[in-house]
């Protein structure tokens, strides 16, 4: 089926599209529904909406398509021993075999590094372990891509800050061989209790001094463009009813951890492209708009084309959305609101708060209607639940907190600032972190502005943002 722009018609509602249509994927999504005409005018003037945009859009008004829903892919490095062999085109050829799948559709990929250890499976890193994978990567990686038709350009590396041979990772961020690949590194908690303990006197689980390690990685992390830092333990399931995951890779366009081979459906609502001046006015209409964002996206979970049977797996059994929600800096400088005032913060929390309980409603909506997703294993856990509380009951809290996705609500600390002109100057706007508590993930998606923010405020927000996310409810 060929793609075409089809245009809103004239009566949808004011300063509710200005964006081109997906005819393919208004197709796909309508043709999952039980009546596809019910739908489709409501997927239409959804995909239309100016507020709703693939994440890290090229172009600001570029329209929602499939591959750009679906077209971000984790991995991890094969858990091999990191010797002298990994500098042979051979065994590279493991690697590209590996990616091969995930970047042929024009796809980001990250490949986390962390697993790299020594010949002994139960050796400690050691510097020269990832220094021999990055040469590795660096010598043979490109030739081993192109035997599928593969040019690198769409990779991003990652690794956890407490890996020794970081160094020759962050090395690798101007490899051309390698298409100058984003580094993202994962700073552990461990790390920042330390930097706590270190002005609290509390104990920590952190060999040495933190503080030249946090300097030196804030350092290049604020300067350095490609240079992601993100968080560890951030992502946790909207769920209560579901067990947490073990995240051990990085989204590339995201910027929060996942586990790998974990299927996600991305997208961003931009909150400052909401019509309405005023917070009531703009409120208006948010709930239509997310029930048919979830919609959408829940009907289109099977018509991805997932490079992998792993990622088709994970895709059906735990229908992982990630909606971004960006622009609350724009939106509180639009409405004349001081970031600084107490005030306003509440109105924030309260925004966000209502957003998250509006997604909260309609996926419970959704999975009344299909079903939750099957990774809840809803039986078992009925059976569960029915001994202690009776099988009545059991029904009853399934049927009020079950959901259709794993995951929903994705914030970012950097969703506080203006993309525009501030204001107000740039570190009055993070007041507004606290929001950051109703994320189901925290990620590092729009960190760019960063290196418009002093250093010293730099750090800051990120001890603000893991503080947060440490102590969310």
């Amino acid at each position: 089926m060929s793609k075409q722009l089809l245009h809103r018609p004239a009566d949808a509602p004011p300063g509710g599209a200005r964006r081109g249509v997906d005819a393919q994927l208004l197709d796909a999504a309508s043709a999952a529904e039980p009546g596809p005409s019910t739908w489709i005018g409501e997927f239409r003037w959804l995909l239309g909406h100016a507020a709703i945009s693939p994440v890290a859009a090229p172009e600001p008004d570029a329209p929602l398509t499939l591959a750009a829903l679906a077209g971000q892919y984790a991995a991890c490095f094969p858990r091999v021993s990191a010797d002298a062999d990994w500098l042979a085109g051979r065994s590279m050829a493991v690697v590209a075999r590996r990616l091969a799948p995930l970047l042929a559709p024009g796809a980001e990929v990250a490949l986390d590094l962390s697993t790299v250890t020594g010949i002994a499976p139960a050796q400690s890193p050691r510097p020269e372990h990832m220094r021999l994978v990055a040469s590795g990567l660096e010598a043979s990686l490109p030739a081993a891509l192109a035997r599928y038709g593969i040019a690198p350009g769409r990779l991003t590396l990652s690794a956890g800050a407490d890996h020794p041979g970081i160094g020759d990772l962050l090395r690798l961020r101007h490899c051309a061989a390698l298409g100058r690949p984003g580094i993202a590194i994962r700073l552990p908690d461990a790390l920042m209790l330390a930097l706590r303990g270190a002005e609290t006197g509390e104990p920590a689980a952190w060999r040495g001094d933190p503080l030249p390690l946090w300097q030196g990685l804030t350092g290049i992390g604020h300067r350095e463009p490609g240079v992601h830092l993100l968080l560890q333990q951030t992502t946790r399931p909207a769920c209560t009813l579901a067990a947490g995951e073990r995240s051990d890779a990085v989204l590339p366009l995201g910027l929060f951890e996942v586990r790998a081979d974990s299927a996600w459906l991305a997208v961003e609502l931009r909150l400052d492209a909401l019509p309405g001046e005023a917070p009531a006015a703009a409120f208006v209409g948010l709930r239509r708009l997310l029930r048919a964002t979830l919609r959408l996206a829940d009907n289109l979970v099977e018509q991805a084309d997932w490079p992998s049977p792993e990622l088709g797996q994970d895709a059906l059994v735990n229908r992982r959305l990630a909606l971004h929600v960006t622009g609350l800096g724009d939106l509180v400088d639009r409405w004349g609101l001081d970031p600084e005032e107490f005030g306003t913060v509440r109105l924030a929390l309260r925004w966000i708060g209502l957003l998250r309980r509006l997604l909260l409603r309609e996926s419970n909506a959704l999975a009344r209607e299909r079903g939750p997703f099957p990774g809840l294993q809803l039986q078992e856990l009925q059976a569960s639940l029915s001994r202690s509380f009776g099988a009545e009951r059991a029904r009853r809290v399934l049927r009020q907190a079950g959901l259709r996705h794993r995951h929903l609500l994705v914030l970012s600390p950097y969703a506080v600032f203006p993309r525009g002109r501030p204001r107000r100057p740039l570190p009055a706007y993070l007041h507004l972190l606290p929001v950051t508590r109703f994320a189901d993930t925290i990620a590092m998606h729009g960190d760019g502005i960063a290196r418009a923010l002093p250093p010293q405020t730099f750090r800051r927000l990120l001890r603000l943002t893991w503080a947060i996310g440490h102590n969310r409810p």
